[in-house]
């Protein structure tokens, strides 16, 4: 169920803040891989442990508890506070933040809000005397292509050279051989300010090129250069990701598989198009259909009616996904980010844990895609964030995710900040 709570301001001429986190986990497959179960909430003295426990159910406890505490407070915003949290937002949100959606448009209208805050984000990233907030002020676009393979089966003793899994698995081979995606960092891109401040203000703990080629135009070489310093995690923030998720396929051993299945997901860098890696995904798998004999279809086609064989189609999961609008950043011309900004410093450079540092607050840019997808006409100041520090939150998605009790009170501090905006 989607919730929605509403804590009205008295001064109704201000637009509303949006906070928002979504109540559902990804599943768990094995339980005995966990240390501890992984929905005992188990606290042993430094981390919390258990699904969710970083994706997002620290997020929307930590909004409650603040909540909670300022009307014990006898708390009177000003400015009307929503709370929103929808519940399918691991399987792309739809009956959820869809939903919770359509009704703040209705009730309030479109660019009606401040700002909206929700997960997400790089975090806190700590460069000698500097900690930079890095909130996602961007993500990427998304599309799931699915290959539905229809081959003709028989008995397992008297084999084609390739079974469909053979040409299944012959068709991903390619897609990551192939017309590989490359990274650009061009003028546009939020990431690209967050290099600029580390340069200005942390020049001896950045890589010694990095100054020079930000003045460049190469602005695929300057990603490149930046990828390989930094890693994957750093990469996909500026490039397309590819990954095969999902394939399916046979029943018995001693049956030819007949039908066959896989799923490819993509997070699409912002400068291409879910349609640029169609097109691409096309130009691989086209080649391969001929060699086989296979007829193919391709997504605004139809696939031929009733049972067919030697058929390949592709489609898409759902709807693609185009990378979300940009949120301003420029404390000079944006009053609703400076003043986010500035709460952001104001808390963690209050943080014991930060003590003697300095903050620097600049955008990045999300990897994946949070529910924010389905809020972008409600304002154009999103920010997704959930501001941990590196290294003290642990294996989102996987076995024995945790997060350091210390990284959930201090974003309990940035709600307590931001909600000071209300007033």
């Amino acid at each position: 169920m989607g919730l929605v709570f509403t804590f009205n301001g008295t001064d109704e001429t201000l637009k509303p803040l949006l906070f928002t986190a979504h109540q559902d986990v990804v599943p768990v497959d094995d339980p005995s891989d966990w240390t501890y179960p992984p929905f005992s909430g188990l606290f042993d003295g430094v981390w919390l442990w258990g699904r969710g426990a970083s994706d997002c159910k620290n997020v929307l406890i930590a909004l409650l508890s603040v909540v909670e505490d300022l009307l014990h407070q006898d708390w009177k915003p000003t400015r009307t506070v929503i709370l929103a949290f929808g519940f399918d937002e691991e399987s792309h949100g739809f009956l959820g933040a869809g939903s919770i959606s359509k009704e703040l448009e209705k009730r309030y209208g479109p660019d009606s809000f401040e700002f909206i805050l929700d997960e997400g984000g790089m975090g806190l990233k700590t460069l000698g005397d500097v900690v930079y907030a890095l909130p996602g002020v961007g993500e990427k676009g998304s599309i799931d292509i699915v290959l539905s393979l229809s081959v003709r089966g028989g008995h397992s003793s008297v084999p084609p050279p390739h079974t469909g899994i053979g040409i299944m698995s012959e068709i991903i081979y390619e897609l990551e051989r192939q017309d590989l995606f490359v990274p650009v960092l061009d003028e546009k891109h939020p990431s690209r300010q967050a290099l600029e401040c580390q340069v200005r203000y942390s020049p001896q703990h950045v890589e010694p090129w990095l100054a020079s080629l930000l003045e460049s135009d190469d602005y695929t070489g300057l990603a490149e250069a930046v990828a390989q310093s930094r890693g994957d995690k750093i990469r996909f923030t500026f490039q397309t990701s590819q990954a095969a998720d999902i394939i399916r396929g046979g029943i018995k051993t001693n049956a030819l598989p007949e039908k066959i299945s896989a799923v490819v997901n993509y997070r699409v860098a912002l400068h291409q198009t879910p349609d640029d890696v169609k097109q691409r995904a096309i130009r691989i798998i086209t080649p391969i259909a001929s060699k086989y004999n296979l007829t193919l279809t391709t997504f605004d086609e139809q696939p031929p009616e009733g049972s067919t064989t030697n058929h390949l189609h592709l489609s898409t999961l759902g709807t693609p996904l185009v990378s979300a609008p940009i949120s301003p950043t420029n404390v000079r011309t944006d009053a609703v980010w400076a003043r986010f900004s500035g709460v952001t410093r104001a808390v963690f450079e209050s943080v014991p844990s930060l003590a003697g540092k300095t903050v620097v607050v600049s955008g990045d840019v999300m990897t994946g895609n949070t529910d924010t997808r389905f809020y972008w006409n409600l304002t154009r100041n999103i920010y997704r964030w959930s501001p941990s520090r590196a290294g003290r939150t642990a294996n989102i998605h996987t076995v024995d995710e945790r997060i350091d009790i210390d990284v959930h009170l201090e974003a309990m501090m940035l709600y307590y900040g931001t909600s000071c905006l209300s007033r």
